[in-house]
């Protein structure tokens, strides 16, 4: 492996994590400083959720390497999930401020976390991140995919021109476009093992070493059909690319809202520049007890 590494020197002569493959094993908790984030507090927006919550960096938890960009710079996904401080639940996430904010609240959350602005950035891993992986195209695979629906009555429905909900009117129509879909994950995927497989012995507690693999992605979608919408932020769960529906409204003027649940998922850009300590030969990032050090 080092021999391989050695044709990959930078400009000064040094390896880089340009040379890192898909699939490789990162070590990078060690250069975090532990961080707290508290929703709905700092100015952080709204969760829809009634009480606040509280996030910790997770300092242990072990990076793959997901995708390599172009420039040279390398994304690396946590192996675990993160989850609250009390070590047992995930983000909640509730009806229309839950669905407005959901995007803005999970990258801020990673990003406060996770990022060490001498090694790279961090944010939530998204929907675009799994289609990546599984190959999946929703524009040719999904049903029904980006299909329009204009609302004259009825609500509310989110109005994506000035991103809040209002009811729709004949003089005030809403257009919703459905961006809704789901699909299972095959099993041949890179990563499916960090990222989708579930575990079987499950009992309920988040804390145990076989948690499920299931959290948010920060993609938000809309299940529309000609009398009715539904708001979701996307998840994935038991194997599968899915959403959790956070809020719905009908032309007749219904409205139901609800909540979820899901783990946190953060990846970081870690910068072409970013040395390998190739000190030790053993280290060469296969397996997790041969995680790839960085200098």
């Amino acid at each position: 492996m080092l021999e391989l590494l050695e044709k990959q020197l930078n400009e000064e002569g040094k390896i880089t994590v340009s040379a890192l493959k898909v699939g490789d094993y990162v070590k990078y908790g060690d250069k975090l400083t532990a961080q707290t984030y508290v929703t709905k507090e700092n100015e952080e927006p709204d969760t829809g959720y009634e009480t606040s919550q509280t996030f910790n960096t997770n300092t242990t938890t072990l990076w793959r390497v997901i995708n390599k960009k172009a420039n040279g710079d390398v994304e690396i996904v946590a192996v675990n999930n993160t989850l609250s401080s009390d070590g047992t639940t995930g983000l909640y996430l509730k009806s229309q401020n839950g669905f407005l904010n959901a995007e803005t609240i999970l990258d801020n959350l990673c990003s406060k976390l996770y990022s060490n602005p001498a090694y790279g950035t961090a944010r939530s891993i998204n929907v675009d991140d799994i289609n990546n992986l599984t190959g999946f195209n929703p524009e040719t695979d999904a049903t029904n995919y980006n299909k329009a629906y204009t609302y004259t009555s009825g609500g509310p429905f989110w109005d994506k021109n000035t991103n809040i909900f209002r009811n729709a009117t004949t003089e005030n129509p809403i257009t919703v476009d459905n961006t809704y879909y789901y699909y299972t994950v095959n099993k041949n995927i890179p990563l499916y093992d960090t990222l989708i497989e579930e575990t079987k012995t499950y009992t309920g507690d988040y804390s145990e070493t076989n948690y499920p693999m299931f959290y948010w992605l920060v993609s938000r979608s809309m299940h529309a059909y000609e009398d009715s919408s539904y708001f979701n932020v996307r998840h994935v769960s038991r194997g599968i690319v899915g959403n959790w529906n956070l809020f719905d409204s009908n032309v007749y003027g219904g409205a139901s809202k609800y909540e979820g649940g899901c783990a946190v998922r953060p990846i970081v850009t870690l910068n072409s520049n970013v040395q390998l300590d190739t000190s030790d030969a053993t280290k060469n990032g296969s397996e997790q007890s041969k995680a790839w050090i960085l200098k």
